[in-house]
């Protein structure tokens, strides 16, 4: 081996933690996922038939209509029968009134202790869809259309703006 040799290597060696920590301060942030709701859901709908009758399955596709967020169990809690329709929501931490929408946002710490999911909503449907927020989620927001009283829309022109990030 040349000489000098052993002392190149023990220098890059202990060289190695400094230059990780220095990629590690320089590196731009990681940034959360944004989670949307699918703009649309397509539901197998399966008719039953009374006495008589043959029933013909059909494909139905279905807008967006809205979002929940639920603080908990996704699992235990969309699979108990004990409620009637959806777990109860959490409210916003905030809302804001633009002319004819309303902007509803909910903020989380850094530090989330608990499970968030995110129900998404269809028109013409009760099936939905849900999933566990990632805890890199800091704000969700969802503009709704309003009418002149500030009351939203059922059916809206165009269907709610709902971004996680």
């Amino acid at each position: 081996m040349p000489a000098g040799w052993d002392y190149a290597v023990t220098a890059m060696l202990r060289a190695l933690p400094l230059l990780a920590v220095l990629v590690a301060a320089i590196a731009p942030p990681a940034f959360a996922e944004e989670v949307r709701c699918p703009p649309s859901l397509n539901v197998q709908a399966q008719p039953e038939a009374p006495g008589g009758w043959s029933p013909y399955p059909a494909k139905d596709q279905h807008a967006f209509a809205g979002a929940a967020l639920v603080e908990g169990d996704r699992v235990a809690q969309m699979a108990s029968p004990s409620l009637a329709a959806a777990p109860p929501a959490l409210e916003p931490d905030r809302s804001l009134r633009r002319g004819r929408s309303e902007v509803r946002q909910w903020d989380f710490p850094a530090a989330r202790r608990g499970n968030v999911f995110l129900i998404c909503r269809y028109t013409g449907t009760q099936a939905t869809l849900a999933m566990d927020l990632p805890r890199t989620v800091r704000r969700c927001q969802i503009t709704e259309e309003t009418d002149a009283r500030g009351v939203i829309l059922d059916r809206p022109a165009a269907p709610p703006q709902f971004l996680c990030r």
